[in-house]
């Protein structure tokens, strides 16, 4: 489990969000997602404009149910297992030259 939370006004799922609710709940069942009364006082009266979630304490709203979806995936990517990158080969690695604070290596100072 992670540190992410989730948060949906249930107003707001009767109104615009509950099909958002239910995909992530069903594509991240390990993850804290959660719904309240009220998303929070400075918040209030949202609920019934557009749709929207808070994520971390953070408010994501959307024109649609469909434009929430996609900025609450987005920042989900974190989740996901991402690939490592590829070491370079140690025989490909080149050692930087030297150089002093005239600008000429070292080895050209010595000739």
């Amino acid at each position: 489990m992670s540190s992410l939370s989730l948060k949906f006004c249930k107003k707001n799922m009767e109104l615009y969000s509950q099909s958002v609710y239910d995909y992530f709940k069903e594509k991240y069942p390990n993850e804290k997602i959660e719904v309240v009364d009220c998303a929070g006082l400075d918040i209030c009266g949202l609920c019934t404009d557009v749709p929207f979630a808070v994520r971390n304490n953070a408010l994501v709203g959307g024109r649609t149910a469909r434009d929430l979806l996609y900025k609450l995936e987005r920042g989900m990517v974190f989740l996901e297992t991402l690939p490592q990158p590829e070491q370079a080969p140690a025989e490909a690695a080149v050692p930087a030259k030297e150089t002093t604070s005239g600008g000429e290596s070292a080895a050209a100072q010595d000739k």
